[in-house]
């Protein structure tokens, strides 16, 4: 930690896609992707109705928008299209560092055209532009358990953009499963950090974006 060894009987590595490093670390195979996504917040000076938007294609712009209205005032917009992948071999070598994930120009204007065209009130420059790397895993299930063949080794990582809504469930099954020995809130072998492994995968992905019945709807990674 700050070029400082931190000595530790157990370590849960929570690292989002860069979790892809356990690979070099501890011998694992983690196929991670990070996705790179732009997003941008618009504020109000009047109330906003909160009801969330899940637009359908756009293909002036190349968007489909997921509008997020907040009790703030603010109105979240992601589903901008036009991610970034980022495979699990370029994350170790550094390719884009945790500071270094910065919105896409580009994105931003075509989620603001696509967006202005559809409100009276809120468009034009947005006021906050930003963008987050989603830790993607090719079964679309994080990777959470107690790396087998080394001693206090764990890891909690791939979420994708559920992080937020499964934190707390996330923590308490890691908690669990390294103070008692065994997880009791969630039976984590589906989870398991060995899996990819296992069955040899590459890591290949796909097919697992937005669905609108069986039809693929948006980004799929």
């Amino acid at each position: 930690v700050d070029g400082k060894t931190v000595p530790a009987d157990k370590v849960c590595l929570c690292m989002g896609p860069w979790a892809a490093l356990a690979e070099d670390w501890f011998g694992l195979n983690v196929p991670m992707t990070g996705v790179k996504s732009t997003s941008i917040v618009f504020r109000s000076d009047q109330p906003v109705e909160p009801y969330a938007l899940f637009c359908g294609e756009d293909h002036r712009f190349g968007t489909h928008l997921e509008v997020y209205p907040r009790n703030t005032g603010e109105v979240y917009l992601c589903g901008i299209g036009g991610s970034q992948y980022i495979d699990a071999r370029m994350l170790r070598k550094g390719a884009i560092l945790p500071g270094e994930v910065e919105a896409d120009p580009a994105r931003v204007e075509a989620a603001t055209k696509s967006f202005s065209a559809m409100s009276r009130r809120l468009g034009g420059k947005p006021d906050v532009v930003q963008a987050c790397m989603r830790p993607c895993l090719p079964d679309a299930r994080p990777m959470m358990g107690k790396v087998g063949h080394v001693k206090g080794a764990y890891i909690s990582a791939g979420h994708n953009c559920w992080g937020i809504l499964w934190a707390p469930v996330s923590g308490l099954a890691m908690s669990e499963l390294i103070i008692d020995g065994q997880a009791q809130c969630v039976d984590l072998k589906k989870f398991g950090t060995g899996r990819f492994s296992d069955r040899g995968t590459d890591g290949a992905a796909g097919g697992r974006g937005r669905k609108m019945g069986a039809v693929s709807v948006g980004e799929q990674w």
